[in-house]
């Protein structure tokens, strides 16, 4: 008798039980819940990366034309990039107390991906210190081109 439980012992632990199975099962399941789930996680960022760099090179020719002439760098304006279907700029002057002393404002462009982009926001953003633009009757200094100072004094 003793010879037969022993016999019956060893065949039930070579193999798996229906348990141990659908463990198994569930284990790698959840595994590759995982794997795919990172892998569009990755596909998002890659192409969220690929948009960000379309936009610097953009930005950069946008800026490296304007640069020719800062006298009539756009300085709160907008327009499609010619060439790049969907693609917008937008320029705007930045208020900073930093700049009035320099005589100078901060102008931001940034650079819009297209509409059915996943960000609404914009994919890239520059900021640029250039000399405060004259205002038409106004020169640098004031209007009154800075023939006179505060407490009276002529320059």
């Amino acid at each position: 008798m003793t010879r037969r439980y022993a016999r019956c012992s060893r065949r039930s632990a070579a193999g798996l039980t229906l348990v141990e199975a659908a463990c198994g099962m569930a284990l790698l399941g959840s595994l590759l819940v995982g794997i795919i789930l990172a892998g569009a996680r990755l596909a998002r960022q890659q192409g969220r990366a690929e948009r960000r760099i379309e936009a610097a090179g953009i930005a950069d020719a946008l800026l490296a034309g304007w640069w020719a002439n800062r006298d009539e760098f756009p300085r709160a304006d907008a327009g499609d990039i010619p060439g790049r279907d969907g693609w917008r700029w937008r320029t705007q002057v930045v208020v900073r107390d930093e700049t009035s002393a320099l005589d100078a404002e901060v102008v931001a462009l940034e650079v819009f991906a297209p509409q059915g982009a996943p960000e609404d926001a914009a994919a890239i953003r520059v900021e640029i210190l250039l000399p405060k633009e004259e205002r038409e009757g106004q020169g640098r200094d004031g209007p009154d081109g800075g023939a006179s100072r505060e407490n009276g004094e002529t320059r």
